[in-house]
């Protein structure tokens, strides 16, 4: 315990000498005094917030259903004249999209005009892949590279082994496929 005292009376002189070197006695006991007042100030407060978490104030069980009824009624009319109010405020879709994408003009479905079952696999020119659905001109190139090197398709399931092309792609393109 002694030794315990003995460190921190030397502490407090050194902090003493390095205080006295930048402060006068009167500044010295400002400060300390506004750091004193900071520190209750954090420590009440924390104190306060600590003691209302573990011991709340009791409040009456009438009270709160009657605030939560309170509650659940507000909500539940808020939730209906939100409903009724963007029934008379809506905006159409267009002005809500940015004028750079109002301005755009509309793309048809690659779909539109394509006949059924138009398209070999086996013979059909890059114009011709390019005009399936999900099929852009990189992937016309790979459909042909796949049929030079592995010599042609033999189901139109095949279709689905060439890189880039899946379940959802061949789903899409497979009614205006053929073999020959």
């Amino acid at each position: 315990m002694k030794g315990i005292l003995s460190r921190i009376r030397r502490l407090w002189e050194r902090l003493n000498t390095f205080a006295t070197q930048f402060y006068t006695p009167r500044e010295l006991r400002a400060l300390v005094l506004f750091l004193l007042t900071g520190l209750a100030i954090l420590l009440f407060r924390f104190g306060k917030q600590l003691y209302r978490a573990y011991y709340p104030e009791p409040r009456n069980p009438q009270e709160l259903l009657a605030q939560h009824r309170a509650d659940s009624l507000f909500f539940a009319l808020s939730a209906q004249a939100n409903r009724r109010d963007s029934l008379f405020f809506s905006l159409p879709e267009d002005s809500l999209l940015p004028a750079s994408m109002r301005n755009r003009t509309v793309h048809h479905s690659k779909e539109e005009g394509l006949p059924l079952h138009s398209i070999s696999l086996n013979t059909g020119t890059k114009e011709d892949l390019v005009r399936l659905p999900g099929v852009g001109p990189a992937t016309a190139e790979r459909i042909l590279e796949y049929r030079s090197e592995r010599g042609a398709f033999r189901s139109l399931e095949e279709i689905k082994n060439v890189h880039g092309l899946g379940q959802s792609h061949y789903e899409k393109m497979k009614k205006y496929l053929r073999l020959n």
